[in-house]
C-alpha cells in the first residue's frame, strides 16, 4: 500500500480552499476550519536548511491570516526536520492514527440508512454534535468542494438521528470522515451499524481500499475500528508554534 496514495486521496476527499504543492509540500488552506485543512504537509523528506521552507509556510499562512501548522506522517521519516521545529518553538499536538483495510472481497451488514444533501447532512451533524450550525460555514464550504464520489449518511433510529459520517472514494480510496454518535445514544452499536452501512455502499461503488484517520488517544473508537479489520498504516501529528 502507498502511503502516499492515501495523503493524496485524502487530500481530495476532504478538498481545501486552496492547495498549492512544492518540494514534497502541500500548503492548504480552508479559513481555519481544521487543522487537517489549512496546514503545510510534509510528504517527503526534507533535507539541508530547513530555514528558508519554515519562513516560506509562515509568510503563506501569515498573508491568510491563520497561525502556521505543520502536519509530519511519520512514513517521511523527518525527525531532523521534526526536532528543527522543536527547537524554534513549535509545539507537538494532536498524533493521530491512519488505519486502513482492504476491501476487496469483503462483505458486511448492510444497514439502511438516510442519504442527504451537503446542507442538509450538515444540520444532521450539527444536531447529534451539538454544535451552531451557524459556525459550520467553512465546513460546509469544505462538503461542497467534494468532486468525487460522496456518501452523506444519515443512521436514524426511532426517528431520531443517531449517528452520521461522510464517505468520499478517491482513486479507489474509500475515506470516512466527520463520524459522530449522539451522545445520549453512545455505546448501543449505533456507531457499528453506520459504519457497516458505509463500507457495505463503498464496496458496490468498486472501492479497493478503506482508511480513516483518528486521534490516537481515542481508545474506544481505535477498538470499534479494529473489530472492522483496520488495522495502523501510519501516524502524523502537527507543529503549532507556542504562543
Amino acid at each position: 500500500m502507498n502511503f502516499q496514495d492515501i495523503e493524496y486521496a485524502g487530500f481530495r476527499s476532504w478538498p481545501a480552499m486552496e492547495e498549492s504543492e512544492q518540494g514534497g509540500v502541500v500548503l492548504r488552506f480552508s479559513d481555519g476550519y481544521t487543522k487537517r485543512a489549512n496546514s503545510a504537509n510534509i510528504l517527503t523528506r526534507q533535507e539541508g536548511n530547513y530555514h528558508p521552507l519554515v519562513s516560506r509556510c509562515e509568510r503563506y499562512f501569515e498573508e491568510r491570516g491563520v497561525p502556521c501548522i505543520f502536519r509530519l506522517p511519520s512514513f517521511c521519516n523527518n525527525g531532523e526536520f521534526d526536532q528543527y521545529l522543536t527547537d524554534i518553538n513549535y509545539q507537538f499536538t494532536d498524533r493521530s492514527l491512519v488505519l486502513s483495510r482492504s476491501l476487496e472481497g469483503a462483505a458486511f451488514d448492510n444497514q439502511t440508512l438516510i442519504l442527504k444533501g451537503r446542507r442538509d447532512w450538515l444540520a444532521s451533524f450539527c444536531r447529534i454534535s451539538g454544535t451552531d450550525i451557524n459556525r459550520h460555514e467553512a465546513h460546509l464550504d469544505i462538503l461542497e468542494r467534494i468532486n468525487d464520489e460522496v456518501l452523506m449518511a444519515v443512521l436514524v433510529e426511532n426517528d431520531k438521528d443517531v449517528a452520521c459520517g461522510v464517505g468520499v472514494i478517491s482513486n479507489g480510496y474509500f475515506g470516512l470522515y466527520d463520524l459522530v454518535t449522539e451522545s445520549s445514544s453512545r455505546k448501543q452499536g449505533y456507531a457499528t451499524k453506520l459504519l457497516n452501512g458505509m463500507l457495505s455502499w463503498a464496496v458496490s461503488m468498486g472501492a479497493s481500499t478503506a482508511y480513516l484517520q483518528v486521534v490516537a488517544d481515542n481508545h474506544g473508537a481505535i477498538n470499534l475500528y479494529k473489530k472492522l479489520s483496520y488495522e495502523y498504516s501510519y501516524e502524523y501529528w502537527y507543529r503549532v508554534r507556542r504562543k
